[in-house]
């Protein structure tokens, strides 16, 4: 119920749509209710709810109300299911607490950064580990990058650098293998090892540079893969720390170095970098050698190199340095109460101090939005603005550790922070919340070692460096080559269409469900963590494996890996009840019929509730599977159908919950007959227990989930107890079941598909005197099998979609059915371009050769791997797939793609293109399918065209090219010429006598 802080907020929230525009002027129509109520229209509203009876409204009444107050007009249908969405009670009436309700669920629907925020933790997976090489502790892991001409740098080209405490260097490709290695000595030392602090590199004068405990800097030279030592300045005051490089693109600005000792001192080394400086190599030049002293007061002796001192910057050791190039500032921290020193070179127009009682540890900034983040050992992350330093503008606690490392992604938007328990969090600093944390760095990289980090910003890589090196990616971005992007961040297990509301309906093994608008691919409501359990105190998210609606259309059951089921109301994302039919059994298919909800799963048996009340048990029908019951489908209100993993069939009448029917799907043919005895196992001991524990039972011990069958094609052999003359070696489960239910009841007619994990798809019916009427290959790849069945209203069509991503459409018209209908082969042949003549038959069309019936109109490849869910929206012709590969996909009926729900490519229901992913393995009647029909025909001496060039009014009316020269008929329909006319014939009379012959000139 609606408060009076909710009030406030959603008149904050409407506070910001224009409401100036008169109700005279513009009529509203259609139009969402929360984008067009203005403050002042929230108050006349409530006001009306007041004085009505009740304080609720009916539905004309409240029709009339948006018409004369707010003159916005809804469609009749538009218009019921506006009413039903605020109607939550569904009781007829609607009061101002649920009207308020909805319009807060509209504000936050609209949210551009709720419609693009991941489902997806930031970090995902455990790190990559690999060995170090070096026989001590990492001090240092830097980045290396490769420097152009004109000193622009590229994140993707480069190296890294680790340096260990015995002086051992060693570079690493960005893939992390070892390219060579070098060591760091003192030449001072002749018994004795040194101890390497901290490493920078120098990458636009190929320099690296190591300090140790000798209070020394070492000048490597490291031109063609070479390690020279150049300079040595040693006897400094204190051993440095730790040290920071910055160069910038301009070739006139200075390099700096800077270094932050154990005395608190920050210096800072300027050379020019034309001609690498001080590092130039100069024939007969040796090694050089100067101290600390020479560099103040005697400069001559190097000119190149000029130091810049700050004395006594903190009063406690130097923890890291950097350079604020924006504001040409250093940068040092360090853990005592002067905690964060930010001034300029020249010491005099910047020089900010930021305080804090333990000090910091770490910082991180960025610079275009002017965002300070440190770290300390108080176990706290601090936001700062650079410019105020007096007090930080959010205060982030949760660590209980002391901070080692912090990183900025996205301009400051989110921060993760490595403690030194080897925890790290991730923070939404807008929001000031933490997103999560993360504990899976395995402790082997450094238990009691000191980590060191870089990040990447191109890879998005985290390299963590210890006693072994580690690879975590943080917030892996999406490339558009690659990806349209993913609707859950784990497998999709169901997908469902709402006729009602015109919604579609997504669950996901990452135990979120979504409501989506299929005309735009936007998030209606987010239910995260829709089933739980509470594992060591801590509650997890547990796997989504079914789901359906009640028959009204109205609400969502869904069933869980834990063997709970719970009701949901999807337009408000609130659970309404919950139930459970075993613990930790997977539901693997659960039902809502009138009155009634059944189950089935792993517990080899029908369980039923009641959809009235709060009774979280149910009554178990008698257990007749003798394994897991992995597939099921209803026909209301006849017939519920179960197939288990053993190949077990069995039909019950759905209205006694009674047996009538068994079969064998391995062999269909064969009749297994129905015995009733007192003595049936119960559900806790089936009768499969009875000769050997379950236990011991192979298929118990190593018992996959449905969706690890599905996506792995997992296989087994095992035996099952049937009668003797059905013993076989090997039982092919049953993986998918669907009803066509305009198919009547009759033992002729065929109205269950089921699918076998050999590729077979059976035909059933479910008449007592019915059985098995046909079979027909599903698939054309060998090792695959159908894993999803859909049809439409009028089963003209069965969709199918297989383990390799294939989605398949057979037309069912006048297979295994008594009525023969005419089929009408030319619109099919339009609708489907699959169906037109190829030059070289494919693979989907060569196995169907000898199948007449049923017609295949379509085979294309939809995703790379398995498809788990189908639904097809018969208004729209759309076809939605749901895969193992975290995406929900929307395809035209013939088979081209429109988009990804939840996709940052932004797609409409009249454009299409192709999957980024599947389009480099497709094969050409993929493509053909993708383009409507279009093929490149190469002809020898002619460069085919390019599909790029073909225009949408081509594809639209699959007219390509310009229009061919008349006659279009060609010459040969044209009448032959008429001879021309002939002279009459002449008699030739000069001769003296008349012959008898007649000469005839023309």
């Amino acid at each position: 119920m609606a408060n009076d802080s909710d009030m406030r907020s959603l008149l904050t929230m409407s506070s910001s749509i224009d409401g100036s525009t008169s109700p005279q002027v513009r009529k509203w129509r259609n139009i969402p209710l929360h984008e067009r109520c203005s403050m002042s229209d929230m108050v006349k509203i409530k006001e009306v709810f007041e004085t009505t009876y009740g304080n609720k409204l009916l539905q004309n009444e409240f029709r009339t109300l948006l018409k004369t107050l707010l003159n916005v007009e809804y469609d009749d249908e538009e218009f019921k299911i506006l009413f039903m969405k605020i109607n939550t009670s569904r009781d007829g009436e609607i009061n101002w607490d649920q009207l308020v309700s909805h319009l807060l669920l509209g504000y936050f629907a609209s949210d551009q950064e709720d419609q693009g925020e991941s489902l997806q933790l930031p970090i995902m997976g455990l790190p990559k580990i690999m060995r170090s090489q070096h026989r001590h502790p990492i001090s240092r892991i830097c980045f290396c990058p490769d420097v152009a001409k004109d000193r622009s740098t590229d994140p993707m080209q480069g190296c890294y650098i680790t340096a260990s405490r015995d002086g051992m260097i060693s570079w690493w490709s960005l893939d992390m293998v070892r390219l060579r290695s070098a060591h760091s000595t003192c030449p001072a030392l002749k018994v004795r090892t040194t101890w390497v602090t901290d490493l920078a590199c120098l990458p636009d004068v190929n320099i690296v540079v190591t300090s140790s405990t000798e209070r020394d800097l070492r000048f490597y030279d490291c031109s063609a893969g070479t390690f020279t030592l150049k300079i040595i300045i040693s006897s400094w005051e204190y051993m440095i720390s730790t040290m920071y490089y910055h160069f910038d693109k301009d070739e006139r600005e200075d390099c700096l170095l800077v270094c932050g000792d154990v005395g608190g001192y920050v210096r800072v080394l300027r050379f020019s970098p034309v001609m690498r400086g001080p590092f130039r190599n100069q024939p007969g030049r040796a090694l050089q050698q100067l101290r600390h002293v020479d560099l103040q007061k005697r400069p001559e002796l190097l000119p190149e190199l000029q130091l810049v001192e700050f004395p006594r910057a903190h009063t406690d050791w130097v923890r890291q340095v950097s350079y604020y190039a924006s504001l040409h500032c250093v940068v040092s921290c360090a853990t005592c109460p002067d905690a964060l020193l930010m001034c300029d070179l020249a010491a005099s127009r910047t020089h900010n101090t930021f305080h804090t009682e333990k000090g910091i540890q770490c910082f991180a900034f960025e610079e275009e939005a002017h965002v300070l983040v440190t770290g300390g050992p108080d176990c706290c992350v601090r936001v700062w603005n650079s410019f105020v330093a007096t007090a930080p503008s959010a205060l982030l606690q949760g660590h209980r550790a002391g901070i080692i490392a912090l990183v900025l992604q996205d301009r400051a938007r989110r921060a993760y922070s490595l403690a030194r328990d080897r925890t790290i969090k991730v923070w939404d600093l807008q929001a000031q919340a933490c997103l999560q944390t993360y504990i899976d760095v395995p402790p082997q990289i450094g238990e009691r070692t000191p980590i060191s980090a870089v990040y990447n910003p191109a890879t998005r890589e985290l390299l963590l460096a210890a006693v072994k090196l580690a690879v975590l990616v943080l917030d892996e971005q999406l490339n558009p080559l690659h990806t349209d992007g993913f609707t859950h961040s784990r497998a999709v297990s169901k997908l469902l269409y709402n006729p009602l509301f015109k919604v579609i309906i997504t669950c996901g093994m990452d135990s979120i469900i979504i409501n989506w608008d299929p005309l735009t691919g936007k998030r209606n409501v987010v239910m995260r963590s829709a089933h739980t359990r509470l594992l060591h105190g801590e509650l997890v998210p547990v796997e989504i494996t079914a789901a359906c609606f009640d028959p009204a259309n109205q609400l969502l059951l869904t069933g869980a890996r834990d063997g709970t089921l719970k009701t949901w109301n999807f337009n408000t994302g609130v659970s309404l009840r919950y139930l459970e039919i075993e613990h930790m059994c997977e539901v693997t298919s659960c039902f809502w019929i009138e009155g009634r909800i059944l189950a089935v799963g792993w517990n080899r048996h029908v369980t039923e509730f009641e959809d009235q009340g709060l009774a979280t048990q149910g009554k178990s029908w008698e257990t007749r599977h003798r394994d897991d019951v992995l597939a099921a489908a209803v026909r209301v209100p006849l017939t519920i159908a179960t197939a288990s993993y053993a190949s077990e069939l069995l039909l019950w009448k759905l209205e006694t919950g009674q047996p009538y029917r068994r079969f064998s799907c391995t062999e269909p043919t064969l009749r297994i007959k129905m015995q009733y005895s007192k003595r049936t196992a119960s559900p806790q001991q089936p009768a499969a227990a009875a000769a050997a524990p379950h236990a011991h039972r192979p298929s118990a011990i190593f018992r996959p989930s449905v969706s690890g069958i599905r996506s792995g094609r997992a296989r087994r052999v095992s035996t099952v107890a049937l009668p003797a003359q059905a013993q076989v070696l090997r039982q092919l489960a049953v993986h998918a079941m669907i009803f066509l239910e305009t198919r009547p009841m009759s033992m002729h007619v065929a109205s269950m598909m089921l699918s076998l994990e050999n590729g077979q798809v059976q035909c059933w019916s479910d008449h007592p005197a019915g059985g098995y009427k046909g079979s027909f290959q599903g698939i054309h790849t060998a090792g695959d099998y159908v894993s999803a069945f859909a049809t439409d209203v009028g089963n003209e069509f069965l969709f199918t979609g297989t383990t390799v991503g294939y989605i398949k459409v057979w037309l069912m018209t006048n297979y295994l059915t008594t009525e023969k209908v005419h089929v009408n082969m030319p619109r099919l042949r339009m609708e489907f371009p699959f169906l037109w003549r190829d030059r070289i038959e494919g693979r989907a069309k060569r196995c169907v050769r000898d199948q007449p019936l049923p017609l295949l109109l379509n085979s294309y490849r939809a995703h790379l791997r398995c498809v788990t869910s189908l639904a097809y929206i018969d208004d729209q012709k759309l076809l939605l797939s749901g895969s193992s590969d975290y995406s929900v996909r929307v395809w035209r009926l013939s088979g081209q793609y429109v988009g990804t729900l939840g996709s940052f490519v932004p797609w409409s229901l009249e454009s299409t293109r192709f999957p980024p992913d599947v389009q480099k393995v497709a094969s050409f009647t993929t493509f053909k399918v993708w383009r409507g029909g279009y093929v490149s025909r190469y002809v020898p001496g002619r460069v085919a065209p390019d599909v790029s060039d073909v225009t949408a009014a081509e594809l639209r009316t699959r007219t390509f090219g310009a229009a061919p020269a008349p006659p279009l008929l060609g010459r040969h329909t044209t009448l032959p010429p008429r001879p021309e006319p002939q002279p009459p014939p002449r008699l030739d009379d000069s001769l003296p006598t008349v012959s008898c012959l007649l000469y005839f000139h023309r």
